[in-house]
């Protein structure tokens, strides 16, 4: 298990550039604005750091700690203030309210429980605080991709550190109860046909 988590933090380290050239103006646009405190979920290699306003003050929830000395190197090239909390983000080891914003990009598919997770991200919220989302989902039901999706999930679970190719995430959240919740569906070019459908948008406490 130590070793595929090292080989998959490898991968995605090669990766941050076509990160860059798929996600990039979403990023723009969703992270341009950010104030305050912000918690980050799965950070991986950093990669949404470019996007943020440096002086931030960044918390990141990474249980990998083979990511951990490149996200320390990366926020302080930045001006980022960063502290990094390892373990499960289904049980995050912070005080109820204390976030402005909360950044999850590409890590809901992963988590065993999204529910779970999504509910520890609100306790952490402040009231009106925001919840900002980039994750590849599941396409729509009985469609052709959705078949491909659910007959290559079981090697795409092992080969991305349990990633799902088919997870419904957006009625997980729309089900939390936020105040807000604002979902746009896109089919993002550049990744794996099975990877293309996604959920951009945020939620407010």
């Amino acid at each position: 298990m130590k070793l595929r988590k090292q080989i998959f933090a490898w991968t995605l380290k090669k990766g941050d550039q076509v990160n860059h050239l798929i996600y990039g103006t979403y990023k723009t646009r969703l992270f341009g604005n950010l104030l305050g405190q912000v918690v980050e979920i799965g950070p991986g290699t950093g990669v949404n750091f470019r996007y943020l306003p440096c002086g931030v003050n960044w918390i990141g929830i990474e249980p990998n700690e083979a990511f951990h000395n490149l996200l320390l190197s990366k926020a302080s090239a930045r001006g980022i203030h960063a502290t990094l909390i390892s373990g499960d983000a289904a049980l995050i080891h912070l005080p109820d309210e204390s976030a402005d914003y909360i950044l999850c990009t590409l890590v809901l598919c992963s988590v065993p429980d999204p529910a779970a997770v999504i509910d520890e991200m609100k306790r952490i919220l402040k009231p009106g605080g925001k919840i900002i989302f980039i994750e590849h989902v599941a396409a729509r039901k009985r469609s052709g991709l959705r078949i491909i999706q659910n007959f290559v999930n079981p090697l795409n679970r092992f080969m991305a550190d349990g990633c799902n190719c088919n997870r419904e995430t957006w009625s997980y959240l729309n089900k939390a109860e936020f105040g807000q919740v604002e979902i746009s569906h896109h089919s993002v070019k550049g990744v794996l046909p099975f990877h293309k459908p996604h959920i951009m948008g945020y939620a407010v406490k």
